[in-house]
């Protein structure tokens, strides 16, 4: 996708719709969850499942972000503190 050949309402429109759904099965959020400490969102079986096989967030893959038990740090889903 090239944002140059869109309208800004367009652009907008893609990545409001991008930030409803998972990064990792691309669907709407069930248990949303963050890593820690980059906070990218992702549903909370999906990045279990990911940090199971690949100690680093799928999206940016810092250094830093592991955890003895996970390999990466997770926040509790949403609406569970």
């Amino acid at each position: 996708m090239d944002p140059l050949k869109h309208s800004p309402q367009q652009v907008e429109s893609m990545a409001t719709e991008l930030d409803t759904r998972c990064p990792i099965c691309l669907d709407t959020w069930v248990n949303p969850s963050y890593v820690l400490p980059c906070l990218h969102r992702f549903c909370f079986a999906c990045i279990q499942r990911w940090a199971e096989s690949k100690p680093e967030c799928p999206l940016c893959k810092p250094a830093g972000m592991a955890s003895a038990r996970s390999g990466i740090e997770l926040a509790p889903p949403q609406g569970t503190r």
